[in-house]
C-alpha cells in the first residue's frame, strides 16, 4: 500500500509534538479515533520511530532533554540533518518551538541540573 504523506502533511505536523511524545513515553498514546486507514498508518509508523528515537536519547542523551545537546556552551537541537544551535536552553526551545519542532523534557531532574 502506498501512504500519501502529502494528503496529511497538517495531520502530521499536528501529530509531531511534545504531548505525543509524552503520550508515548507514558504508553498512553491513544489512536482509536483515528479512523482513515493510510493516517493511522503514518501515525503507527510515526510512533514507532520516535519511540526507539525516545529510547536512544533515553540511553544516550545527558540533558534530559528530547535531541538537545550540550556541546561546551552551546546547545544543539539534533534532528537528523537539522541543527538549531543556540546560548541558553531557553533560547533553544524557543527556536525549536517555533521551527515547528518537538520540545520534550524527558528527565526533569536530569533538565534542571543542565540549567
Amino acid at each position: 500500500m502506498e501512504i500519501d504523506g502529502i494528503r496529511y502533511s497538517s495531520e502530521i505536523v499536528d501529530f509531531l509534538n511534545g504531548e505525543t511524545l509524552r503520550d508515548i513515553d507514558y504508553g498512553i498514546l491513544d489512536l482509536s479515533h483515528v479512523e482513515d486507514r493510510q493516517l493511522k498508518d503514518i501515525f503507527l509508523y510515526l510512533e514507532e520511530s520516535l519511540t526507539a528515537e525516545l529510547i536512544f536519547n533515553y540511553s544516550q542523551n545527558k540533558t534530559g532533554m528530547f535531541r538537545v545537546h550540550l556541546f561546551g556552551k552551546l546547545w544543539c537541537y539534533c534532528e537528523r540533518e537539522y541543527v538549531i544551535v543556540a546560548y541558553s536552553v531557553c533560547e533553544l526551545k524557543e527556536s525549536v518551538i517555533s521551527d515547528n519542532r518537538i520540545w520534550y523534557v524527558f528527565d526533569e531532574d536530569l533538565a534542571k541540573k543542565m540549567r
